[in-house]
């Protein structure tokens, strides 16, 4: 198989159990975002927003536009909020696809993470999220899942019922407005965000503003009471140039890395207030309990994020890796097989082989990306290759991440020990190859075919 080889596939996989189907045509109003497939499909699928707020100082949350302030210093937010009495809503977003489903990322920016008196809870700047999974079906598509972003922590939200748990516990089910919104619940000063339960109902302490996308941004006044005034937001493309509105995304801007830009380090938004620069984007989100699922991967590889920590029909089948249009990464590969050279050992027998990839300058979390529990052929016969989208398990798939910088990626083939693990041959690239040819690569005790591409 060639590097992106894969043969397309042309018809996703039909879902039992929907809780929740869409296939409507956009309206009029929503070509409006340009005109183009990815800004009408995330005006259509929009969260509804349920934002509680604490009266004590309203505007601390409200969202809005990195640039509300009329810059993009990220190290001045905190500074620049108090000459505002309210603030315009928006909301940003990033839309991937693959041979069968459709990604959706929502971020919502705050200028203050806040708190009346505690420090330890407060920061300058700060970015929750969720994102959509959506089965191709036509139209606006089927939607499969949500995950919401809370305080580092991933939370599951189902809306198919043949969605199960996989790495992570399924902790709720998705609430629509007006069959295609799914509707948040955005918490005040903290604004961790979580799937609708009882708190959209009646805003807890008794104030909340609810966001609703008609493409206008709108500013909220005072705090309302139970959720009673509904303000529009506008949508900012993650890699908006600024040439539509003036609003620039935020990953058009990921290399503005200064002590007075957008961001202080890969990822982390620039902020001195209570602690610095900790504020981060999606290409830095990392749960540290949710499995092999490395930093980044909610933006960077969304359709391995999804199907690590669900399972069920709707992420069997064909659910594809694949992507067909995707802006948001920076590297990939697609690791296709692997064969051992060493022989037999009267003690040992044949090796159990493992592959581990390993990127440097992780945002957070851990550098590697594949280790000995995603993949491993136990008593691997000299010689065999032993393909890596087929056997023992489910198919790996081409793999997407984000990193800052063109340092190497390791690729390192080992025998699985009881002590130590034995190195069976490793290799490094810092830059685009394809060893996906029929011999592949020797290292040392072992040979890999894989293809790998950093843009």
């Amino acid at each position: 198989m060639s590097q992106w080889g894969t043969l397309a596939i042309l018809a996703a996989l039909a879902l039992s159990g929907c809780i929740v189907e869409a296939g409507s045509p956009y309206s009029s109003e929503r070509l409006a975002l340009g005109n183009d497939h990815h800004g009408e499909l995330a005006a259509t699928w929009a969260p509804h927003i349920y934002q509680e707020v604490d009266d004590s100082y309203a505007i601390g949350d409200y969202i809005t536009n990195f640039n509300f302030d009329a810059d993009y210093n990220g190290k001045n937010n905190w500074e620049n909020l108090a000459r505002f009495a309210s603030v315009p809503a928006y909301v940003y977003y990033a839309v991937s696809e693959t041979e069968t489903h459709y990604f959706i990322h929502y971020a919502l920016f705050h200028p203050r993470d806040w708190h009346e008196w505690l420090a330890a809870e407060m920061h300058e700047n700060d970015l929750e999220g969720l994102s959509l999974v959506i089965q191709k079906t036509g139209g606006a598509g089927t939607l499969v899942a949500m995950e919401t972003m809370a305080h580092d922590q991933f939370y599951q939200y189902r809306a198919q019922s043949g969605v199960s748990d996989r790495s992570e516990t399924i902790d709720g089910e998705v609430s629509l407005q007006d069959g295609t919104h799914p509707r948040v619940f955005v918490e005040a000063k903290g604004h961790g965000i979580f799937g609708c339960n009882a708190r959209c109902d009646a805003a807890p302490g008794g104030n909340g503003v609810v966001y609703a996308y008609e493409g206008r941004a709108e500013s909220p006044v005072g705090a309302a009471d139970d959720f009673a005034e509904v303000y529009s937001y506008a949508l900012i493309a993650f890699d908006a140039d600024g040439s539509l509105d003036g609003n620039q995304g935020f990953w058009h801007r990921r290399h503005d890395i200064c002590d007075t830009c957008t961001f202080g380090s890969w990822g982390k938004l620039r902020g001195d207030n209570y602690g610095t620069d900790r504020a981060k984007l999606a290409w830095a989100w990392d749960d540290p309990d949710d499995g092999e699922v490395f930093a980044g991967a909610m933006l960077c590889d969304p359709a391995q994020f999804f199907s690590a920590h669900l399972g069920g029909a709707p992420f069997g089948g064909r659910y594809s890796h694949q992507y067909l249009t995707h802006e948001y990464f920076t590297h990939r590969f697609e690791l296709l097989a692997v064969q051992s050279s060493r022989d037999y050992d009267t003690w040992d027998g044949y090796p159990d082989v493992y592959v581990k990839i390993v990127a440097p300058d992780s945002p957070v979390g851990t550098n590697d990306l594949l280790g000995k529990n995603t993949w491993r052929m136990d008593e691997a016969h000299t010689g065999v290759w032993y393909d890596l989208e087929y056997e023992p398990q489910s198919p790996l798939g081409p793999r997407h991440f984000c990193r800052s910088g063109l340092g190497a990626t390791s690729f390192a083939v080992y025998d699985l020990d009881n002590t130590t693990d034995d190195l069976l041959g490793e290799t490094t690239v810092s830059d685009t190859r394809d060893y996906s040819q029929s011999d592949g690569v020797k290292l040392g005790d072992a040979r890999l075919r894989f293809a790998y591409e950093q843009r």
